[in-house]
């Protein structure tokens, strides 16, 4: 049985102490009711994976000893540019690209979006990152990124070796692309709005390298398009190989 999860920030820890705060402790201390002497797993986000036991817990913080650290590696190096959809729907993205290894999550505005960033789009979609990296097992959290222009994405895009566009008027297949990243390279997917991309956007991408393809005949939602790309390319570079 797998033991209950916490991500705290790397100032939480002293040698091999960790004081755990906040929200991570309202779950611990009053969701959970967990106390002195019981053992738990401690993540900064960054690989490593603490073994602890808890030595002191009270309503406002918990101190934990760590017993073992395990370093799990990261496998993947896929940043996920999304373009602003509902919130609804962009938290369930998040969550399930989460899931499935993204290492960045980059939301962008792009010509057709429906929705604009309010502020605070980062802070609620880290929390649902940490959400999802405790339910899925994670050491790495991804990095979530403040809301960019498409301008800027454009610029960004410049430090990727292979760049990948999902886009309903596409016609080059998704397998014949995939199939040649290698999970060595630096790879950026780029998934547009309820809306889609506008052909000069389109064009724009095409300027910076991008492939465009096709997902199929049928036409995918923003959010269901980022799972299904990030899964089809998972699968092509063998990340689903436990042993990999």
């Amino acid at each position: 049985m797998s033991l209950p999860s916490f991500f705290v920030d790397k100032s939480a820890r002293n040698d091999d102490e960790i004081v755990i705060s906040g929200t991570e402790q309202h779950h611990l201390y009053d969701v959970l009711a967990l106390r002195a002497g019981e053992e738990i797993e401690v993540l900064f986000g960054d690989g490593y994976i603490h073994r602890c036991k808890i030595i002191d817990s009270t309503k406002k913080y918990t101190r934990a000893v760590i017993l073992s650290s395990e370093y799990v590696p990261n496998d993947s190096n896929i940043t996920i540019f999304m373009a602003l959809i509902k919130a609804e729907r962009m938290d369930w993205a998040v969550q399930k690209v989460t899931e499935c290894g993204a290492c960045r999550i980059v939301p962008f505005e792009s010509e057709y979006c429906v929705v604009k960033d309010k502020g605070n789009k980062a802070d609620r979609l880290m929390r649902i990152a940490i959400s999802a990296s405790k339910q899925s097992g994670r050491a790495w959290l991804p990095e979530i990124s403040p809301t960019i222009t498409f301008g800027q994405m454009l610029d960004e895009l410049g430090n990727f070796d292979k760049i990948v566009v999902a886009y309903e008027g596409a016609t080059q297949n998704a397998k014949e692309v995939l199939s040649k990243i290698n999970r060595n390279e630096r790879i950026a997917l780029v998934i547009g709005s309820e809306g889609g991309f506008s052909e000069q956007e389109i064009g724009r991408l095409l300027d910076k390298g991008a492939n465009v393809i096709s997902l199929g005949r049928n036409i995918l939602r923003a959010e269901t398009a980022s799972v299904a790309l990030l899964s089809a390319l998972n699968y092509e570079l063998g990340l689903w190989e436990r042993n990999k």
